[in-house]
């Protein structure tokens, strides 16, 4: 047993929750919301654009079809901006502190646990799986990752028939 003087408090100040725009990331806000009520911390969403889809836009530009890739990924990251926005309505966001948006471009699960390392995260809520099939047949290869490699604590927010928050 550990005597009552060495039991403290653990501090969670910066919550991080990566977005792909799914449902299971949607889930996974939720749960980064009602932490940061619940702990007065600060809550970032952070989405990546994925280095795959910037190297078929390039790839595209190159091989002269319409728009140039500048132009794309200006208003690919705009959009997500807008999206990353939208994943956080108005009443949830009440009795949060601080609030921020990051857009990245990269390799998700990298992108990701950088973030977490400058910023010196203490928690990452993330979901289960990706946007794609084949992402739910697994955890997910960039839930996966975090969760091995994150520098903090990490909470898998999965759809279950019992939930924390309704």
């Amino acid at each position: 047993m550990i005597p009552n003087e060495e039991i403290s408090m653990i501090q969670i100040k910066k919550i991080l929750v990566p977005v792909d725009f799914s449902e299971f990331s949607q889930k996974a806000v939720r749960y980064g919301v009602e932490i940061a009520r619940d702990r007065g911390a600060s809550l970032t969403l952070i989405h990546v654009i994925n280095q795959r889809i910037i190297d078929a836009v390039h790839e595209l530009s190159v091989k002269g079809y319409k728009g140039d890739f500048v132009e794309a990924m200006r208003k690919m990251a705009q959009d997500r901006e807008q999206e990353l926005h939208q994943m956080l309505p108005l009443d949830w966001r009440e009795g949060i502190s601080e609030i921020h948006f990051e857009i990245r471009k990269g390799r998700p699960a990298e992108e990701i646990l950088n973030y977490a390392k400058e910023n010196s995260v203490d928690l990452i809520v993330v979901g289960t799986h990706g946007r794609s099939a084949l992402m739910s047949t697994l955890i997910g290869s960039v839930a996966n990752t975090v969760v091995l490699r994150a520098p903090c604590p990490v909470l898998v927010v999965r759809t279950v028939e019992h939930d924390f928050v309704t």
